[in-house]
């Protein structure tokens, strides 16, 4: 496991939290304080492939397995239990611009989630659904309003709940990444650890690169305005990365005009000789590099600091309120009238009583009169159902007393299936069922006489087999009579098999529920052959086949 790396000094009044950046190769953790003063980062752990490997991708079936090393890692790490700030990638979740009529703070929730739906594809059950105010610099108090809303897939956002929560912790907020990207890149701005922009309402551009890919992010007045996945592909050149830059960038000018990006970060260790700000050279726009863990986590190497842009930036978006939180999304807030409750109870206890003497009085001369009306009504009713069901009745006797004269073959198979034994000891040559007729007067001695013909290694198994079948009875209920094997009989046994044998049993009627064997666990059909007597049964008794002698077969229990 990685050791913690060094600690920060200063100190700054705020609740601990622990941030963890689900990476495209594994986690970036990092613990520290953040209040309305900013945010401190005290402690970083890195779980990615290296000296060891990294984890598995997070899913519904690895979660829990990632949440107990998680919870090893961090007690190793010396970081203790706190609330935890997780970020996502974008990779992970949809956005979508919308516009939607102005209305009220309280309704506004509503009105976008209903807008959100009618525009995206996903099942409402499936999802879970924030969003956050887009600024607009018309005044006009009329004009549609705009949102960014951000969806996640529910069984995603399980799969990291059930994480933390076998981690043995709590989630305080789930956000994408490029948000948290975002308020650490204000961060950065704010306390001059990045170049700044020439005015605070600039457009600026950031730019999050690991091995498996990364964002682009257009950040504005502290807010994400624009955010795009970077996919792995293009990492493999640089032609190909600055080309998806600048693709980036010329979507975004094109409906953003009037503020077009006037910047673009690289958040990586300073003087970084082959960074990725190294390889995006020949933009229209000037480039700069922060480092997202300076003054902070000096013991991080210098090729992995750039990566702890999303950790911290949950730390820093924290101390000033992340603009998206699947933990806790907006919602519609219902205005209750304080006087509600005092007059619906009123309202109720005045119509219990005006009802409820009116209805006694009625009821009290009326009830025995209903009653008798009621009686004589289910009476007749409960005769004519009778009657009318007596046809229908003796028709299903009779089927039932047909049915119970044969025997479901397909279920025998599937029994016979599980009889046999594991390995390719035995096969089944021939499987025959034959009917046993009532006599003159009615009745079966059985319902049917299957013939098994087996081929195998050892004549123990046919007998295993046999006794098998008659293992099946019960003291309750016989299924099976006058079980018998004869051994050979078998005139072209199959090459290997040399032992066959035939196997007779007389088969009693059971309904489908009483079929209730299934194979063992781990069970292996036998391996397929060609069938004596076809023409490709012949040519491979010209040209047999090398094969390597079969080792002797323990018996099964």
């Amino acid at each position: 496991m990685t050791q913690p790396n060094a600690i920060r000094s200063t100190k700054t009044p705020g609740t601990r939290y622990i941030a963890i950046d689900l990476d495209a190769e594994g986690m970036i953790i990092v613990s520290g304080v953040a209040g309305a003063s900013g945010s401190r980062v005290e402690h970083a752990v890195a779980w990615l492939p290296g000296d060891e490997h990294g984890p598995p991708a997070l899913t519904a079936a690895t979660a829990e397995k990632l949440g107990e090393e998680l919870r090893d890692r961090l007690k190793y790490a010396n970081i203790a239990a706190a609330p935890v700030l997780v970020g996502i990638g974008r990779d992970k979740v949809i956005l979508k611009d919308i516009k939607h009529p102005p209305v009220d703070s309280d309704s506004e929730p509503a009105i976008v989630r209903f807008q959100a739906l009618k525009e995206i594809t996903e099942s409402p059950d499936e999802i879970v659904l924030d969003y956050t105010p887009i600024a607009e610099d018309s005044a006009d108090p009329q004009a549609d309003r705009r949102a960014m809303v951000v969806v996640v897939r529910l069984e995603y956002y399980e799969s990291v709940q059930a994480m933390i929560a076998a981690a043995g912790l709590k989630i305080a907020a789930v956000t994408p990444r490029p948000f948290a990207v975002a308020a650490g890149l204000t961060h950065a701005l704010a306390s001059r650890q990045a170049p700044p922009l020439e005015s605070p309402l600039d457009a600026a551009a950031v730019v999050t690169l690991g091995p498996q890919g990364g964002e682009f992010t257009v950040v504005r007045a502290g807010k994400v305005a624009f955010t795009r996945a970077v996919p792995s592909q293009v990492l493999v050149n640089d032609a190909l990365l600055l080309g998806e830059v600048k693709r980036n960038l010329t979507t975004y000018n094109g409906q953003n005009a009037g503020h077009p990006v006037k910047a673009l970060y690289v958040p990586e260790a300073e003087h970084m000789l082959g960074g990725w700000s190294s390889r995006l050279q020949n933009l229209p726009v000037p480039i700069h590099t922060y480092d997202p863990a300076a003054g902070a986590i000096e013991s991080v190497p210098a090729k992995q600091r750039g990566r702890y842009a999303g950790a911290a930036g949950l730390l820093a978006g924290k101390s000033g309120g992340l603009p998206i939180n699947f933990a806790s999304p907006r919602q519609p807030v219902v205005k209750k009238d304080p006087k509600r409750k005092l007059y619906i109870a009123s309202a109720i206890a005045a119509a219990v009583l005006l009802l409820g003497m009116g209805t006694i009085g009625y009821l009290a001369v009326d009830s025995a009169d209903e009653e008798v009306a009621r009686k004589q009504a289910e009476k007749a009713n409960l005769e004519k159902l009778l009657a009318d069901a007596q046809p229908d009745h003796k028709r299903l006797e009779a089927a039932e007393k047909w049915e119970a004269r044969g025997v479901n073959y397909l279920d025998e198979l599937y029994e016979m299936s599980s009889r046999l034994p594991q390995g390719d000891a035995l096969r089944v040559t021939s499987f025959k069922g034959t009917a046993i007729r009532p006599d003159k007067n009615g009745k079966q001695i059985a319902q049917a006489e299957l013939t098994i013909g087996v081929a195998g290694k050892n004549v123990q198994y046919s007998r295993m087999v046999m006794d098998k079948i008659v293992g099946s009875n019960t003291k309750a209920q016989k299924f099976y009579s006058d079980t018998k094997t004869k051994i050979g009989g078998q005139e072209k046994p199959i090459a290997g098999f040399n032992e066959s044998a035939t196997i007779t049993t007389r088969v009693f009627h059971r309904p489908p529920t009483d079929y209730t064997t299934a194979p063992p666990v781990g069970f292996k059909p036998p391996r397929r052959t060609v069938t004596v007597g076809t023409t490709a049964a012949k040519e491979a008794e010209k040209k047999p086949a090398e094969t390597k002698p079969d080792a002797p077969d323990e018996p099964d229990e």
